[in-house]
């Protein structure tokens, strides 16, 4: 019944988490920042609620310590996405930044792994 009751709450708590945001990024000026109050982090807000009330304070860390190394790796695609698009074309440099993507992953996970 615990299952069950996580699965009907997911996407209940997701869902209001990302019109709250959403009407939070109505009202942000300017709205070049509206993108930080976009889906993802209401989503993984939602999910780590759910993660302390369900599994703990423990599963939630590991969680947070994941969506951290995730947002991390992310943010290092960006930054080698767009001039190796100009540079690379959209397949090589697309390509390139996801190599980046997961090199910086990776060496995260290795450097937070218990």
């Amino acid at each position: 019944m615990r299952i069950l009751l996580e699965l009907v709450l997911k996407p209940f708590i997701g869902g209001l988490l990302v019109v709250s945001f959403a009407l939070v990024a109505e009202a942000v000026e300017p709205k070049r920042l509206a993108g930080i109050f976009a889906a993802a982090p209401s989503v993984a807000l939602g999910g780590l609620i759910l993660t302390v009330v369900f599994k703990g304070d423990l599963d939630a860390a590991t969680a947070a310590r994941g969506m951290i190394a995730g947002a991390l790796a992310f943010t290092a695609y960006c930054l080698v996405d767009v001039p190796a698009l100009a540079r690379l074309g959209a397949m090589r440099g697309s390509a390139a930044a996801l190599v980046m993507w997961f090199a910086t992953a990776a060496a995260i996970a290795f450097a937070v792994a218990p």
